[in-house]
């Protein structure tokens, strides 16, 4: 490891523990193929996550997708953080959406670049599998995924079989951490 790589972890081990970081390179994923982006739009409750610090303490977590008249994705994340409702605004658009119409970009600040927001699977109606990873220097890599349920809860055979599909995929399931849906009744 020369100097550079060295001061580049050193910079990433504070953000580290914002998110999943593992060794070696990002796990081959394969976004959904085929994917309509009009009948994914709408609500969903997010189940499973992984940790991110910027979702820390969050209960009831919600997203909205709606389309926006330039083509990109309005999402509004919402959900309550000590006793209060919080919601967070982002853009979302698809960089191709001939060849990987699941693969879309996303961000929630103008100072922020675009991150990958993968859709590995959905069914539109019932769940969807979301995925996000970055390579560090090729020597370890951060990665995001969320389960989210068109309804607040999951049925223990959606549950298996999306699990099964992030480990074949060479994902750690026991990164997954439950959404707190306790109190939900006033989701935002």
């Amino acid at each position: 490891m020369n100097a550079v790589q060295f001061a580049c972890l050193l910079l990433f081990a504070g953000y580290s523990s914002a998110q999943v970081f593992s060794s070696g390179g990002c796990p081959n994923v394969n976004a959904q193929k085929n994917f309509t982006l009009n009948r994914y739009l709408g609500d969903w409750y997010e189940v499973y996550k992984f940790y991110a610090a910027f979702e820390s303490g969050q209960s009831c977590a919600k997203a909205h997708y709606e389309l926006k008249p330039d083509g990109h994705i309005k999402i509004v994340n919402s959900g309550f953080k000590d006793g209060k409702a919080i919601q967070a605004v982002g853009d979302a658009f698809v960089p191709d959406a001939v060849n990987n119409p699941a693969k879309l970009k996303l961000r929630f600040s103008s100072l922020a670049p675009y991150g990958n927001y993968w859709v590995l699977d959905t069914d539109y109606d019932n769940y969807t599998f979301i995925y996000s990873c970055s390579g560090v220097l090729g020597i370890t890599h951060y990665e995001f995924a969320w389960i989210l349920t068109r309804q607040p809860n999951i049925t223990e055979e959606v549950k298996t079989k999306l699990f099964n599909e992030a480990k074949a995929f060479g994902i750690d399931t026991s990164n997954f951490k439950v959404q707190d849906r306790s109190g939900c009744t006033n989701n935002p």
